[in-house]
């Protein structure tokens, strides 16, 4: 069986953005936002008694942390979608046409899986909260062959982590599905 180029494709990637590349745009450290945030929420938590760290969202408006922390968590958050798109577009362009998103999630904006009494929770909330991992679900149409259908998934995994490998500091396709 032969399979064409013109193939469709959807994929699932979680990326990393290196924070050195963050902060050529933008002046805060996502690390110092992650560590405060963190030492922020988890104060509250403790103090509240809860056994779970509420999504950031749950923060927004709410005088429970500080405001700009907030917004600079945000900002580094758009900046980053922002920047990985346009970085995904830019070094997938040789391997996919017609790249359409179907979403893209900053971790910071998920609810964390790590509870107050575990060990190593505000590492674990730390590591979460910093603006710099997010997973990005895409389709595009394929510009090469193979084949047969494995063949072809595991040319295209092969084909992206190498375009990918000098921009981003992790990238995992946890999802590849031909459609």
């Amino acid at each position: 069986m032969n399979i064409n180029s013109g193939r469709k494709i959807a994929l699932s990637i979680d990326l990393k953005i290196a924070h050195g590349i963050i902060e050529e745009h933008i002046a805060a450290s996502p690390y110092v936002v992650g560590v405060e945030l963190a030492r922020q929420i988890d104060h509250y938590v403790r103090k509240q008694k809860l056994g779970y760290y509420p999504a950031l969202d749950y923060f927004h408006g709410k005088d429970i942390i500080d405001s700009d922390l907030y917004n600079t968590a945000e900002s580094i958050a758009w900046l980053l979608e922002n920047l990985t798109q346009q970085t995904l577009q830019t070094h997938l362009r040789p391997l996919l046409s017609e790249l359409q998103f179907d979403s893209t999630h900053v971790q910071i904006f998920i609810l964390p899986h790590v509870r107050p009494g575990q060990n190593n929770a505000i590492h674990s909330l730390t590591a979460h909260l910093t603006p710099d991992h997010l997973r990005v679900s895409l389709k595009g149409t394929l510009k090469f062959t193979e084949n047969d259908e494995q063949s072809l998934i595991n040319k295209t995994i092969y084909k992206i982590n190498n375009a990918l490998d000098k921009f981003f500091s992790l990238h995992d396709i946890n999802g590849i599905k031909l459609i």
